[in-house]
This record gives structure tokens, sequence and C-alpha cells, in this order.
């Protein structure tokens, strides 16, 4: 007999986890925990997810965008190593370039620096502010939408800036803000999606139902998370290939149009290309809005201020740092590591733009290399940490040390000419360095925070990440923009960068996951015991309130939470 594709259950036929029963199944009978009411994870849902990633991969942030703008700025610029003011104009690779801001005359790598930096303290505020209320509701899944859609509409309005655009410079100047803004929020709000949809797979469901040693249970979780966070940061890199391909292949037709060579084409293609990366971000976004799961979160409290309740969230998530050291240790370490990496990426763009003389292809080509080098960090890394079965802070440490090692070269080239990012062969071998050490930090960085957080609360902590992350990317590129205006020489930010970069070493070092366990699962408690009615543990259970408030240094008495995994020799995560 012929089944109908009506009657297949597609969702068993398309996983990988075909032995796992359905929602349906799971969910008969009275006697079901509300944990396991949750909509599992379906293969649709996480494909989807990873497609949208394969959009949102940042080329556009890091690439076209800030190249035309910096392109626009410039021309109106002149070299004050050569004369005076307006004698002469801007040269290539990377010989000074003023133009007057006000009354004063400013280099163009401080504006954009400034710009970089004024653009992480915009998200810290916006992420302070509704950061805290993805956790309530649906609001999550409609933040996300709304920032995608002005993200990408902001990308693709480049198309009306050409070189007439240089003489009002500050309007492409904020739209790119506004990009940049959208884009960073965007991917705060992702990345709280990831362990979500870790506990509702189905086979970290099926373990939990089926009450196996909690030791084995933190492994099958802890592991889900790492390949859901790997594997969607490769997609991005994925992504990252593709709109490379795109945009060569765009860069070369217009080259035959123009009758030039591919490195002649004129500036304006990089607002084409602009226009390309938003175009295909919105085309990936739209799957995952579509098949996303329902699982909202609950009613935001009564007469709470839309405006104000995610400031006063985010002061409580602060004030949890006596309960949760080991997360906030963390998030510390994290403050210098993002802005190492933020500022570096900073430094190397605005060295990369001169260098290339604004050549918006040759960066793709060098983009393709970086993207191709990632793809390959991110799954030699997966491969590596399952291999020899290294925790997440193990291989965060491992990828933040091969880091610095970039950071360190560009020392090099303040006392030389010659070396230290001053040539064209650097920026190909640092993106490549790039691709394959610092790429696997996002991953890492991401799953050791998801580990560090109390179930239930992955947004509001996740905004409190995004927010550390951003106010350092505001302090970094700001600090290097006043060296570099008072010593005329942009290499000198890379001392910040390799000091920045091995401070984490040190900091995360010292982190004890086996602690975090027991504290984590105690706060869980506590928070548990609060939404029952505190006041009637304390008056029926002869409880003193210090005791359920107070944690103690060493508490062996609770499991580990289900948030944490250990190494293979029960120690913890031990670097």
């Amino acid at each position: 007999m012929r089944v109908s594709p009506s009657n297949l259950d597609w969702n068993k036929i398309l996983t990988l986890n075909r032995e796992y029963p359905t929602d349906e199944e799971v969910q008969k009978g009275n006697d079901v925990p509300e944990w396991d009411r949750v909509p599992q994870t379906t293969p649709w849902e996480r494909w989807t997810y990873y497609l949208y990633y394969n959009g949102n991969n940042g080329i556009n942030n890091y690439t076209y965008v800030p190249t035309m703008v910096q392109y626009l700025i410039s021309q109106n610029g002149w070299d004050p190593t050569q004369g005076a003011a307006g004698e002469v104009s801007c040269g290539i690779n990377d010989a000074p370039c003023e133009v007057m801001l006000g009354n004063s005359s400013v280099s163009v790598a401080s504006i954009i620096l400034l710009n970089n930096g004024l653009n992480a303290l915009i998200q810290a505020i916006l992420l302070t502010t509704i950061g805290s209320l993805a956790d309530y509701g649906n609001n999550s899944a409609q933040m996300l939408i709304v920032i995608t859609v002005i993200s990408c509409a902001a990308q693709i309005s480049f198309l009306a800036f050409d070189d007439t655009a240089s003489q009002y410079w500050g309007v492409p100047l904020l739209i790119g803000l506004i990009f940049q803004i959208t884009y960073g929020a965007s991917l705060v709000f992702y990345w709280a999606v990831f362990p979500v949809l870790a506990v509702n797979d189905p086979k970290v469901r099926a373990a939990k139902r089926s009450n196996i040693d909690q030791d084995d249970y933190v492994v099958i979780e802890s592991i889900t998370r790492n390949h859901i966070s790997a594997v969607s940061t490769a997609w991005s890199n994925i992504g990252f290939v593709i709109i490379s391909v795109l945009n060569i292949i765009v860069g070369n037709s217009l080259a035959r149009h123009y009758k030039v060579s591919w490195d002649a084409v004129p500036e304006y293609s990089n607002s084409i290309y602009s226009a390309i990366c938003g175009g295909y971000w919105l085309l990936c976004a739209i799957p995952w809005f579509i098949v996303q799961k329902h699982r909202p979160g609950p009613s935001l409290p009564p007469r709470a201020n839309y405006f104000t309740y995610g400031w006063k969230e985010a002061g409580r998530a602060v004030k949890e740092y006596r309960r949760l050291p080991q997360t906030f240790l963390f998030l510390i370490g994290y403050f210098f590591l993002s802005d190492a990496v933020g500022s570096m990426n900073s430094v190397v763009g605005v060295l990369t733009v001169n260098i290339t003389n604004y050549d918006g292809l040759l960066q793709t080509y060098m983009n393709l290399i970086n993207a191709a080098c990632s793809i390959i960090g991110c799954f030699g890394f997966l491969y590596v940490q399952k291999h020899f079965q290294l925790s997440t802070k193990t291989m965060l440490q491992i990828s933040t040390g091969f880091s610095a090692v970039a950071a360190l070269w560009g020392c090099v080239g303040i006392g030389s000419n010659s070396f230290g990012y001053h040539t064209e062969i650097e920026l190909w071998i640092y993106n490549a360095w790039f691709g394959l050490f610092t790429a696997p930090f996002y991953a890492y960085s991401q799953t050791l925070m998801s580990e560090l957080i109390p179930t239930g609360q992955e947004n509001k902590f996740f905004a409190l990440f995004g927010i550390v992350s951003k106010v350092a990317q505001f302090f970094g590129p700001a600090l290097i923009s006043g060296v570099t205006e008072a010593t005329r020489i942009i290499h000198t930010g890379f001392i910040f960068c390799a000091v920045a970069q091995i401070l984490p070493l040190i900091i995360i070092g010292y982190i004890n996951m086996e602690q975090a366990e027991v504290r984590l699962k105690v706060y869980e408690e506590q928070e548990r015991r609060k939404t029952e009615n505190i006041n009637d543990i304390l008056q029926g259970g002869g409880v003193d309130e210090d005791e359920i408030l107070y944690i103690p240094p060493s508490v062996s008495s609770v499991a580990p939470s289900s948030n944490q995994g250990k190494t293979s020799d029960g120690h913890g995560y031990g670097f």
C-alpha cells in the first residue's frame, strides 16, 4: 500500500534521533513533569537556527560598511605629514589622514575607533534596557525579529551612498552605526537561545527522563551545548564563505562592466556588497522565525515598567556575585578577553582599509581565507575536545593563548615599518590565524557562560554577558583612539590588546567549575523555594532566613547542576 506524504512523520524521518519519542508520545498521561511538557527541539528547528547564523555571519560588520564609511570620511581629509590642512589629499597604505570635526582636526582612524566605542556603549544601554525582558512571555522572539529587520534594512540602505555622500558623511556614519548596534544586539538574543535548544534536545530529555547517573547526564548535556554552539559558529563561517563568493562574483562582474581590473572597481561596490549581505541575512532569518517552537517564559511581574525593569534586573544580576562568584569571575575575565578581541579587530580593520586602499573585493578574498580557516578551526577544536575529552574552559584558554600571539606580533610594528601589520601579506596571515585560533573563542566563551547560568535565567545573564562585552568594546577602542590621537601611531594600540589577551588566561584559570556546579544547584533551589512562597518555608520549616540565603564556601551535599559538565577524571573543568 502506498503511503501518502501527509501521513508520514517527517520529524522522525529527518532526525538522527529516531529512537526518541515525540512530544505527543511524551506528554501522554497526567504525571508528566512540567519540564517535560516543553516542546522538544526538532531537527528543523536546529537547522534553521544554524541557518540564521549563516546569514548573520558578520562579514558586513567588519568589512563593507566600515570600509565605505571610512572612504567617504577620507575624501574630505588631508595628509598632515605632507603639508598644512587641505593641501595634500590622503594617500594610500597606512599614511595618516585627518579631517575637520567642528573647529578641530581629528584623524580618521580616531573617528572610526570612537565610532566603534560609541556603538558598544549604545549596545550596552540597549541590552540593559531590554535584555532581561526577553525572559518573559514571547519577548525574546519578537525582539530578535525587530532587531533583525532594522539591521538588514540599514545594510540595504547603503545603496543610496556613493561618492557624493562624502559631502554629508555623517549620514552614512549614522546609518552604519544603527546597523552595527542592531547586529551586535541580535547576537546576544541569538546566543541566549542555544542553551534552551540543548536542554530540550531529544537525547538530553531522554537522558533526564531515564534517571541515569547525574555525572553521565551532565556530560550528555554539556557535549550537546558544545555541539550546538560549535556547529552554529561553523555555519556562520560557512555563510561567510557563501557571501564572500557571491560578492566576488559581483565584484568581477562590476570589473567587466567598468572595463577595469578586479582590484580597481569603484569604491561604490562596497555599498552594493553591503546590500547583498543585508538581503542574504534576511532570507536566512525567515525560516528560523517560522519554525522556532513556542516556549514562552513567565508573565512580566505586575506593575513592572518596561523601560526600568531591565535596569533593575541588571542591578539584581550584579548583586548575585556573592551567590555565583565563579560566574562573575568569568565575566571579569571575559571583559578583558572581549575587549582584546574587539580592539584587535578595530585596529587591524583600520589598517586593512588603509593598506588595501579601500578595496572591498580584495578584503573579500581575505575574508574568504578567514572564513575557510574559521570552519577548520571550529570543527578542529570540537574534534580535539571530543577526542581528548577536554573541558570548555580548557578549549577557551587554548584559543585565548594563540590569539595573544597575533596581538604581540602587532607590537612589533611600533618600532618597525616592515613588520607588524604594515604589509598586505601580513593581513592574509592574520586572517588565517584569526580563523584557526580566535574564531573558536566565540563558541567556547558562549558555551562556558551558558554553563555558569542558572536554569530559566538565560536571557537575563546573557544580557549581562552582552553588556560586559559591549562596555569592554567601548573602553578598548576609546582608549586606543586617545593613544592614537596623542602618538599618531595606531600600532601602539596593540600593546593594550596584548595585555588584555594575557590577563584572561590568569583570571579564567582561577575558575573552579566544581564549586560553580554546587552554587548553581543551590541557587536554583533557593529560587524555586522563593516561587513557592519563601515566607511559608521560614515560618513552618523552622529554617532561618540566613541559612536559606547564605551559601557556605564549600557545599558537598548538593548534587551538581544539570547545567554543568565534568572532565573525564571527575574533577571538574581544569586547565
